[in-house]
């Protein structure tokens, strides 16, 4: 494909089954993918859906729940292996929030004194806690970021299709909040949680109405249940309060944008 795409690798909340992954995603442009969140097993996801997992641009954690960060040690020690040689791969940036990079360094580092990690060289990149705060870019696209109203720090990703105002947005775990609405605004593309009412997550129809506030033309409901019930139920309650298309996330389809 020639236009840029978003494949779910997982669209699952917290608890997963035997039948999805946990939520994470490949932004895929030209030359390669960025991967947001890290679960289960990437490399096989990745060439599950056609890409070819050593042309990583970078990798986005958006927040530090197991869910999110837990297959990041075996992808990328899958990394190393597919290179195939004695030479290190090329550095692997990373991208999170302060106190999500510490964290993560931290988990990467029980790793440190295995003689693969030699072979896998990380560069940490520190992303603001504000509302448009530059993330990366590359010949595709610009992405910045807005924190989240979580548990955890958390924050919400926005890439926009450079020369465009095409744009895909991904909230990640969050309450419904201004900060990600803004991000979200004029939005292409919008993969939003869909998982409870409580003050961590939110509702279908809450991400349906954020959707509208926030003028976006497809939105797409993501970390949902995966009971069958629940996922009828989240896309009923969704196009309630968004009238635009509306979608539940499916594992390795390709979303254009």
């Amino acid at each position: 494909m020639n236009e840029p795409y978003v494949i779910p690798l997982g669209v699952a909340a917290a608890l997963a089954d035997a039948e999805h992954a946990n939520s994470y995603l490949a932004v895929v442009g030209r030359d390669g993918y960025w991967l947001v969140d890290c679960a289960d097993s990437p490399i096989g996801r990745l060439q599950r859906a056609g890409l070819d997992p050593l042309t990583v641009r970078g990798v986005i954690i958006t927040h530090f729940h197991p869910d999110h960060v837990y297959g990041l040690p075996v992808y990328l020690l899958g990394l190393m292996m597919l290179a195939q040689g004695p030479l290190p791969i090329r550095p692997l940036s990373i991208y999170a929030l302060p106190e999500v990079l510490s964290a993560v360094q931290g988990m990467v580092g029980l790793f440190a004194s295995q003689s693969w990690m030699q072979f896998v060289p990380l560069v940490y990149h520190e992303v603001a806690p504000e509302v448009g705060a530059p993330v990366a870019e590359d010949d595709d696209f610009t992405i910045t970021a807005a924190p989240t109203s979580h548990s955890v720090p958390s924050m919400a990703v926005r890439f926009t299709l450079r020369g465009t105002a095409r744009a895909f947005v991904y909230s990640s775990d969050t309450f419904p909040c201004a900060a990600v609405e803004t991000l979200a605004c004029g939005a292409t593309l919008l993969f939003h949680e869909a998982t409870d009412s409580d003050r961590n997550h939110t509702r279908p129809a809450a991400a349906g109405a954020l959707a509208a506030r926030a003028g976006v033309e497809h939105l797409v409901l993501i970390h949902y249940y995966t009971r069958p019930e629940a996922m009828a139920h989240a896309l009923a309650e969704a196009a309630q309060t968004f009238s635009g298309p509306v979608a539940l996330a499916e594992e390795f389809k390709a979303y254009l944008w």
